[in-house]
């Protein structure tokens, strides 16, 4: 008697468990989206996307059935121009300068950021790049307007560096210095995720994958999860290195994925395909809210 009833509470017990990981599945599922032959995309890199975040963005529209174009934000205008795109991509690249977060932080910490300030790699790429991406940002999450509040952000190892430091939160200036273990470069780390009601579960479908790393720096994830209450409307919702990194960081009030691995040098179809088709989906969606609000005028 007591082995049915241990079988019959087992079996209660992996059902439940299913049924939540399907619900969760479900919650951030979109439906799928459609254009007319005669409309396209519009994807704005924050800088010029390279030749495979170009390859991986038109692959993906084609098998979704979008026309895309690509443009470079910042080569079109020195302001950041939200109304000209439906989704924005801020690839990967050189070090952030500190200074965008030093001041958001306790004064001991500053001194070890200055300390370690040797480690960073300044460059005239970062000088273009820091203020144009930091402003962009700022602007879009100050924005009300349903349009901007719906256009998808998709952050790439510089990115989702650039999407931390955005919302005041430090990076660790060098992983190896800081933390110990070798800096991330040209190397395949396992990428566990640890909730399952999470967008990156959704789009992997499974607990754990391997993905391309390239960094040297990343979300500084002891300050983060000490002041987690700071920011209610984010969520690290995967790490590797056995929860030393910071590899995904989902916002909860908008449509914005940082990822710290790079997709589109992913040896993995499903985690290249899933992470652009995500972008691209949400960018068509983003564009028909456009519409609807132009013909309300």
């Amino acid at each position: 008697m007591k082995f049915y009833l241990s079988v019959f509470i087992l079996g209660l017990s992996l059902l439940f468990k299913f049924s939540h990981e399907a619900n969760a599945s479900t919650k951030f599922k979109m439906q799928r989206c459609s254009l007319k032959k005669s409309e396209s995309l519009t994807i704005g890199c924050s800088r010029q996307c390279n030749k495979f975040e170009k390859w991986a963005l038109k692959r993906y529209a084609r098998k979704l059935g979008y026309k895309i174009n690509i443009i470079n934000m910042y080569a079109h205008n020195s302001t950041p121009d939200l109304s000209a795109v439906d989704g924005i991509l801020i690839p990967g690249g050189v070090d952030i300068d500190p200074k965008y977060y030093i001041n958001e932080v306790p004064k001991d910490l500053q001194e070890k950021i200055k300390s370690l300030d040797h480690l960073v790699g300044y460059s005239e790429d970062g000088k273009v790049r820091d203020p144009f991406e930091y402003n962009l940002l700022k602007e879009y999450f100050s924005a009300n307007d349903k349009k901007t509040k719906q256009t998808p952000i998709l952050g790439i190892c510089r990115g989702m560096q650039m999407l931390t430091v955005s919302q005041g939160i430090p990076l660790y200036i060098d992983i190896k210095t800081e933390l110990g273990f070798s800096n991330r470069r040209y190397t395949l780390d396992k990428v566990r995720i640890n909730k399952n009601e999470s967008l990156i579960r959704t789009l992997q479908r499974r607990k754990s994958f391997r993905a391309v790393e390239n960094h040297h720096q990343g979300l500084r994830l002891d300050y983060y999860l000490q002041n987690k209450k700071k920011w209610p409307q984010l969520e690290v919702t995967a790490t590797s290195n056995r929860n030393r990194i910071a590899e995904v960081l989902e916002f909860k009030n908008r449509p914005v994925l940082g990822v710290q691995f790079h997709p589109e040098y992913s040896l993995f179809g499903r985690t290249r395909r899933t992470t652009f088709s995500w972008l691209l989906n949400r960018a068509c969606h983003s564009k028909k809210i456009t519409k609807v609000s132009k013909g309300n005028l």
